[in-house]
């Protein structure tokens, strides 16, 4: 065979090996154990979520993958963890909303930028706040609450899981619209000391995830008002939309997505946002997440990426309305 003939099939074969090179290169993800690293403590919804997906994908997958709690400074810690990793797709950010739709409003130097630094992956629930208070507060429902909100002022003490949190937010929203009063916030650490100080009589009211308040509420330690979406929760299906209440412009939720670093290769997001999203389409699964307060969504990248920047814009919004900062 002559050289120019060699050479000849050497380039014509030259596309075909590229392209198996390629095809090997996207079987190979993942070709090792997996991480998602996650912005709360072990124990709540967020928590709770993710280990049920990394469970799903491993058994999916072949490979481990391990849940590393970062908790701290409204997910500032985690994230700056995740951002030390090689950007390969092999560790992923499992995080709420506050991480990417709520921080960049309330802090002037946040040390990373969500839209710039992450690649937004699946949503895989919205997570519905629940209205609840105390037992002896005289409102069943919620046009009665938020008349008697207007009538008490700041004499009402609203709890919040801390300045700049979806439930500190939510009292805004209310505000916002002239819906409530005047109420005084009452900020804490996190929602489990909100809700001590509820049930302790040293606040009233909140806006929480269901997944934290069902368990008051069904001891009757704490009354729940409305469900503030447009759907009923599995978690709570006696507890009335605010849709359903005459206030269909009062919705507010958190959600739990992933997130992996901007420089991933495209295919593998796309891949893993794939696979995620068919894990989310079993009944079991879907069911599993309902129990713990959650609406399942899954989808494309592409879909919670204009998601998560509609959210980005609601909750900035409110920040600024509020003055809300963390710095």
């Amino acid at each position: 065979m002559t050289l120019h003939r060699r050479t000849a099939l050497t380039l014509l074969a030259a596309p075909a090996l590229l392209s198996a090179a390629g095809a090997r290169a996207q079987e190979a993800y993942p070709n090792r154990g997996m991480r998602f690293i996650v912005p709360v403590a072990a124990g709540g919804s967020a928590d709770a979520q993710a280990r049920v997906v990394a469970q799903r994908l491993a058994e999916r997958w072949g490979q481990p993958v391990v849940v590393e709690n970062r908790p701290g400074a409204n997910g500032i810690v985690a994230a700056q963890a995740f951002l030390q990793t090689p950007p390969d797709g092999h560790t992923v950010f499992a995080t709420p909303s506050g991480p990417i739709a709520i921080n960049p409003h309330l802090y002037r130097r946040l040390p990373y930028d969500p839209f710039r630094d992450f690649a937004m992956t699946s949503l895989i629930s919205v997570i519905p706040l629940v209205l609840v208070v105390q037992p002896s507060l005289p409102a069943n429902n919620l046009q009665e609450f938020l008349a008697l909100s207007r009538r008490m002022g700041d004499q009402l003490k609203f709890a919040s899981a801390g300045i700049g949190t979806p439930s500190h937010l939510t009292i805004a929203m209310t505000r916002a619209m002239g819906r409530g009063g005047e109420a005084t916030h009452v900020p804490f650490g996190g929602s489990a000391p909100a809700l001590t100080s509820l049930v302790g009589g040293q606040t009233m009211a909140m806006w929480d995830a269901a997944f934290s308040a069902a368990p008051f509420v069904r001891d009757g330690r704490m009354k729940a008002i409305a469900v503030a979406h447009t759907e009923r929760l599995a978690l709570l299906p006696d507890v009335p939309t605010t849709v359903e209440q005459g206030v269909p412009d009062l919705i507010s939720a958190t959600w739990m997505s992933l997130a992996v670093h901007a420089a991933t290769p495209a295919d593998r997001v796309r891949r893993l946002a794939a696979e995620v999203d068919s894990i989310l389409r079993v009944p079991e699964l879907r069911e599993m997440l309902a129990a713990q307060g959650a609406i399942v969504r899954g989808g494309t990248a592409e879909e919670f990426l204009q998601f998560a920047r509609a959210e980005s814009e609601k909750w900035g919004r409110l920040v600024r309305e509020t003055g809300a900062t963390a710095d």
